[in-house]
């Protein structure tokens, strides 16, 4: 097996584990029996099992993340790019709900921790390119800190995206979708139009 695949392979294993046990309760051993690695593997590439959670936590975060941009740099206005946005963020969730689960509701403060050089770095990434589209569409997009631009853009669809994968995952958010995408452009659009 390729490294890469070795690799991806012990991040799936351990992405199981780490949803059924948390983190705190998985064991190395488990993630090492269901990925076929050897203990000297595990702790070679990631180090300890924090290591490796954190390593889950970023995989995931990246193609969220690499998503979400791509559906920016598709659009053509700034309404398209809101609602896109949004219905970017809610089709990675429904098409990654384990991920989505462990990024959501699994992974804790621990978890980020271990990350947090990667995490930075990869968080800057996103936030300039997020950060530079907002600015190329200021005309049309309310200004205001990243923060409260990102609460009305991504709070209720980070919310629902939630309670969806609490729930069950349930159904597929195709409605809601169209509603919170709808709602976002209605709170980021500027007054004036």
């Amino acid at each position: 097996m390729a490294s890469d695949e070795r690799t991806q392979a012990i991040l799936d294993a351990a992405l199981a584990v780490f949803l059924e046990a948390g983190v705190p309760a998985a064991s190395i051993e488990e993630i090492r029996r269901r990925s076929g690695a050897s203990v000297g593997s595990l702790y070679h590439r990631f180090g300890s099992k924090e290591g490796i959670a954190a390593a889950v936590y970023l995989a995931a975060l990246r193609d969220y993340q690499r998503d979400f941009v791509a559906a920016l740099d598709r659009s053509r206005t700034a309404a398209d790019g809101v609602r896109s946005a949004v219905r970017a963020h809610l089709r990675w969730v429904v098409r990654n709900p384990q991920r989505a689960r462990f990024l959501l509701l699994i992974a804790g403060t621990d978890v980020r921790r271990a990350a947090r050089d990667d995490l930075r770095a990869l968080n800057e990434a996103f936030f300039s390119a997020v950060t530079d589209w907002l600015h190329r569409h200021s005309d049309e997009i309310r200004t205001g800190s990243t923060d409260v631009v990102y609460a009305l853009w991504l709070g209720p669809s980070q919310e629902l995206a939630r309670l969806w994968l609490a729930r069950g995952q349930h159904g597929s958010l195709r409605t809601e979708t169209t509603h919170l995408a709808e709602a976002a452009w209605r709170a980021l659009r500027r007054d004036d139009e």
